[in-house]
């Protein structure tokens, strides 16, 4: 999957030194629900290989690579959620931080949004302008604020409650998902 500037592809353990980078960053990391950094590749590992096995036809998380050779700006994708008001797809975006600001996660989940043309939510802390920002420009809306891990989150949504995702049936295999 391609958009003007950039390169979308399944998630892969070829993924796994963006990843840890990632991971281990703690200023990239500090506000997701998840915070601690993880500096170690093992563990990185594993929870990349968690990340692709949980992939579901054009439900799961990408890569998202720009410019030549096609260096990993970070990844934007899908994954089921279940919360206690019921089952969600989160859409959500892990942007390595030399390259934000740059609106690679708002141009890479504007290309994914139409996989999931139901509803979808995406979990942000209240403190997370940046990934607030995000959702606004893809018209999502705040629908209420939870606790979720130990943080005040807000619940943005493409729609209300009164419809659920429904999935796509463009692909039918993950394979297909590579600009």
């Amino acid at each position: 999957m391609q958009t003007a500037r950039l390169d979308l592809c399944v998630l892969s353990e070829d993924d796994i030194d963006a990843w840890a980078d990632f991971l281990g960053d703690p200023e990239a990391t500090r506000l997701l629900h998840t915070p601690e950094p993880v500096r170690d590749r093992e563990r990185a590992l594993a929870g990349l290989q968690r990340w692709i096995e949980m992939i579901e036809g054009p439900i799961g998380m990408y890569s998202v690579t720009v410019g030549e050779p096609g260096e990993t700006v970070g990844f934007v994708g899908f994954v089921p959620r279940d919360h206690p008001w019921g089952k969600e797809l989160e859409l959500g975006w892990l942007i390595r931080r030399r390259f934000w600001g740059n609106g690679y996660a708002t141009e890479a989940a504007r290309a994914l949004k139409p996989l999931v043309p139901g509803r979808f939510v995406s979990m942000i802390r209240v403190e997370n302008e940046a990934s607030a920002n995000v959702s606004r420009k893809l018209g999502m809306t705040v629908e209420r604020e939870v606790a979720y891990q130990g943080f005040r989150t807000q619940v943005w949504t493409t729609q209300t409650s009164a419809s659920r995702a429904s999935v796509s049936p463009f692909f039918s295999d993950p394979a297909e998902y590579c600009g």
